[in-house]
C-alpha cells in the first residue's frame, strides 16, 4: 500500500521551495495560496482564519508571515488533513499496489482536479474513462506496468498542461512549473 505522507512531500517540494514562499499570490490568480491551496477554490478551508491574521500582523510581507505560518504544527496538520481527504482518499490511491502510480496521479489531481487524474489514469489502464476510480479502474491501474503507466501518464500530463496554455498565453508563466510538475514523479 501506498505512503500518503511520501506523496506529500513530494507535493510540498513542488508548491513551494522554501518557509519563505509557502504563502503567496500569483499574478493571475485573484486570492492567496497556502502550500498549494488556492483559496478562491477552497474558501472553507479551516486553515484560512489563521493565514489572514498573520497577512494582517505582517501587512504586505508575505514573506515573513509565510515563514511564522509554517512553524504552526495545527496549521500544517490542516494542509495535510486537507489534502489527505480532498485527493488521496477521493481517488481511492491506498489501493494503488505502486507508490510510484499513487503519486503520479495524486500530484496531478491536486493541481488538475480529482476527475481529471483519474481519466487521465483510466487512459493510460486502458479502461472506460470516466473519472470515478471504482474497482475495475483500481485492478486495471495495478496491473499495468509501472514504467509504462509512468511515461504514458507523463504524456498525456503534458499534452493537457499545453492545451489552457494554448488557449491563454497568459498561462506561459505557468509553463516550466507544469512541466516540472509532471516528470516529477
Amino acid at each position: 500500500m501506498p505512503n500518503f505522507n511520501e506523496a506529500l512531500e513530494i507535493l510540498y517540494t513542488l508548491e513551494f521551495s522554501n518557509p519563505s514562499n509557502a504563502l503567496h499570490k500569483n499574478p493571475t490568480e485573484e486570492a492567496y495560496t497556502f502550500m498549494g491551496i488556492y483559496e478562491k477554490a477552497h474558501p472553507s478551508w479551516g486553515g484560512w482564519v489563521m493565514v489572514h491574521e498573520m497577512i494582517r500582523i505582517k501587512g504586505k510581507d508575505l514573506k515573513a508571515a509565510s515563514k511564522i505560518l509554517m512553524q504552526n504544527e495545527f496549521l500544517l496538520d490542516l494542509v495535510a488533513k486537507f489534502y489527505k481527504e480532498r485527493f488521496w482518499d477521493r481517488m481511492r490511491l491506498d489501493e494503488i499496489e505502486s507508490q510510484l502510480k499513487a503519486n503520479e496521479i495524486f500530484i496531478f489531481g491536486v493541481n488538475v482536479g480529482c476527475r481529471v487524474a483519474i481519466k487521465t489514469a483510466q487512459r493510460v489502464a486502458g479502461v472506460i474513462n470516466d473519472g470515478y476510480m471504482g474497482e475495475q479502474s483500481i485492478a486495471a491501474i495495478n496491473r499495468i506496468d509501472e514504467a509504462v503507466f509512468d511515461r504514458a501518464y507523463d504524456d498525456l500530463e503534458l499534452a493537457y498542461y499545453d492545451r489552457p496554455i494554448e488557449r491563454n498565453p497568459s498561462f506561459r508563466i505557468y509553463a516550466r512549473g507544469w512541466r516540472k510538475r509532471a516528470l516529477a514523479v
